[in-house]
């Protein structure tokens, strides 16, 4: 088993080591010259980051899932940026070639995560369109960090659509899936989800896997939020057997005790789960202590 940071290290932040952003608000009350320098600057510096967080994951032995927040407002369409818009693009393609040079001179796994809202399945065509410009957006990142376009690269979303009949949604979501094109398709994996009226690993192995081949992230708190009928040890060897010769990347978080909703994550390990014990897969911490929380469960479970 190898663990993975998820987009922030905490140590490098207090280091001074952070992303930035820019808000859409900020980015319009300039003028589009200053604007795009100071973003420019900006994503520049989130590159950086990403340089030196693999670095960070490296020499702990760790693997790393990518923030989705390299290049704030790329995918906004009024903004209308690219890559090639930006001042410092020479040196934001240094620094890609920089963690390109990193990735293949270790043996770390990289993945990345875009949100909740990358609903591709989505009833609202808007929402559909806006979804797949995310999920390219994404696809460009890992091509120019040099990842593999494959399940070793994994792009993670939620199916996240739930509203009316399942068998649909699989219809319009293998519809949209089979239109992405190969730098999306070819990393696209699928997480079971938390809510009991939604995606759990077997509704998601019956209509989408078993048409499509799409390999299926189990989520331990989410499948003891949403089960389905389904026992752990079959859900966690119906998702393993999705991900053919590649290695699963799933997903290990805890509740918020302290928190009345139980799908709400906790700071630290409170408990390592029986069915990741002695199991052949690679774990994202989805703790929101983030680095120090692996930390604090290799100490205590030295694993």
């Amino acid at each position: 088993m190898r663990k993975s940071l998820c987009c922030i290290s905490l140590h490098l932040q207090k280091k001074g080591i952070k992303a930035n952003t820019m808000t859409k608000k900020r980015f319009f009350l300039l003028e589009r010259k200053e604007s795009i320098s100071i973003l420019s600057k900006r994503v520049a510096n989130n590159v950086s980051v990403v340089k030196e967080t693999l670095k960070y994951c490296i020499s702990k032995g760790w693997n790393y899932r990518v923030s989705s927040d390299l290049f704030p407002l790329k995918t906004l369409p009024e903004a209308n940026l690219s890559y090639d818009c930006l001042p410092d693009n020479t040196t934001i393609n240094t620094l890609f070639d920089d963690c390109n040079n990193i990735i293949n001179k270790s043996n770390i796994r990289c993945s990345t995560h875009p949100d909740q809202f990358v609903v591709p399945a989505s009833a609202n065509p808007i929402v559909s369109k806006k979804s797949i410009v995310e999920l390219n957006h994404h696809a460009e990142m890992m091509d120019k960090l040099g990842l593999p376009q494959s399940y070793q690269s994994p792009i993670n979303i939620h199916m996240n659509c739930y509203k009316g009949d399942l068998n649909e949604i699989a219809k319009r979501f293998i519809d949209v899936y089979n239109s992405f094109p190969k730098n999306v398709k070819s990393r696209f994996v699928l997480e079971n989800e938390d809510k009991p009226n939604s995606w759990s690993v077997r509704e998601l192995y019956e209509l989408i896997y078993s048409k499509t081949g799409i390999p299926i992230t189990y989520d331990n708190l989410h499948h003891r939020c949403n089960p389905k009928g389904l026992t752990v040890q079959e859900a966690v060897d119906m998702a393993i057997s999705t991900w053919g010769t590649y290695r699963p990347l799933f997903h290990f978080s805890d509740n918020d005790l302290s928190n009345k909703n139980p799908r709400a994550h906790a700071e630290y390990v409170r408990d390592f789960p029986q069915e990741y014990h002695n199991l052949d897969v690679d774990l994202d911490f989805e703790f929101k202590a983030k680095d120090f929380a692996i930390k604090n469960f290799e100490e205590i479970w030295k694993i």
